[in-house]
């Protein structure tokens, strides 16, 4: 063969190998090779062939869950939650919800957060992933002011026997009323923090003993600490009201802000027949901070004209309509006041959160 001939030969026989390898993989192939990079923890190379995939057919739900797996687990949050988007706008299912909430916890959208993680858990989820998306929305609750609620989600973690020091550190927060996540905690209020969890971890968990231990090392340790003392009183209001009221004044003292110790003070004097007192601090409590559920509560208890005390405990049950107490004192208020069905839709719904807290166990 002439040498000419040769290298036409050469060129054909490159040709007929490279032709092949630069034809367009087909969306099948893609999603096949992205399964199997992803099985072989092969991450950058599943990334990619998941990206390839998905501009091929932009409605492939389970190419978007995936690929906002992979995004997640390696810690890239702002890449995985437009995935998740996706993913939900495509399949509406509780897994989809849960990461997209849990992205968006990371990426600091916490009012996104807290609707999507609910929406997931009102969905239904398998239990490893539950646990993470309550632990999550406890610790979501605690940021945005939520104490009462936030408690809920936190007794029922606490119940599973989960104990870590992120779980500790959110008890901590939620207990002295602070408004943060334990990775915003100044690093030296950490250790007290952590006590404070601590405490209420033992509450928790029905070891008396072991709890009254605590609140006294807490006590001796953080005499003049904001919160403690409101802590404590919250501790001793069911046993020792009396006890719970010179608590709640030495807070009051140290923390003359405290809008959940006035409140709950108030509270504890109009239970006491300590009524005119109780309406001044009450009255306060609500101008203070009109947000707060239990200062909408007490006050609406106090009141005597009916129709603003009825809007004060809706106000409250608006404002955490988990408690069991706000929407029994609302169906009072509603039969005093002639609105029989809702007093009745109310009395429905004391019934199903009282039947809920006794699965749950004693607070």
């Amino acid at each position: 063969m002439r040498s000419e001939e040769k290298r036409l030969a050469c060129v054909l026989a490159c040709c007929a190998i490279v032709v092949p390898a630069c034809r367009a993989a087909t969306f099948d192939e893609l999603a096949r090779q992205a399964a199997a990079a992803r099985d072989a923890d092969h991450v950058p190379q599943a990334i990619e062939f998941y990206q390839q995939a998905l501009r091929l057919k932009p409605d492939w739900s389970e190419g978007w869950f995936y690929l906002g797996t992979l995004y997640y687990d390696t810690d890239r949050y702002a890449d995985a939650q437009p995935a998740f988007a996706q993913f939900v706008r495509l399949a509406d299912k509780p897994s989809g919800w849960a990461f997209l909430g849990l992205c968006e916890f990371e990426t600091g959208e916490y009012a996104l957060a807290r609707e999507h993680l609910q929406k997931a858990l009102d969905g239904g989820l398998a239990p490893e992933i539950e646990q993470v998306a309550r632990f999550h929305q406890a610790l979501l609750l605690t940021r945005l002011g939520l104490f009462e609620q936030a408690l809920h989600w936190y007794m029922a973690l606490v119940r599973h026997g989960i104990h870590d020091p992120m779980l500790i550190a959110g008890l901590g927060l939620n207990s002295l009323d602070r408004p943060m996540l334990p990775k915003e905690t100044p690093p030296d209020q950490r250790e007290f923090i952590a006590a404070a969890g601590q405490t209420a971890y033992a509450w928790m968990s029905g070891d008396r003993a072991k709890t009254e231990a605590a609140f006294h090392a807490l006590l001796g340790a953080y005499p003049s600490a904001a919160g403690v003392h409101n802590f404590y009183a919250t501790y001793l209001r069911t046993s020792h009201a009396d006890a719970a009221q010179v608590e709640l004044r030495r807070e009051l003292e140290v923390n003359p802000r405290c809008v959940e110790a006035r409140a709950m003070l108030a509270l504890l004097m109009f239970q006491a027949g300590q009524v005119s007192d109780a309406s001044s601090y009450a009255k306060r409590a609500v101008e203070d901070q009109p947000s707060s559920p239990l200062a909408q509560y007490v006050y609406g208890l106090i009141l005597t004209d009916v129709h603003e005390a009825t809007r004060r405990l809706e106000i409250a049950e608006q404002l955490d309509p988990s408690n069991l107490e706000y929407h029994v004192a609302l169906a009072r208020a509603y039969s005093r006041s002639g609105r029989n069905d809702d007093a009745r839709r109310e009395r429905k719904i004391s019934i199903r959160l009282a039947r809920e807290s006794e699965v749950r166990g004693p607070s």
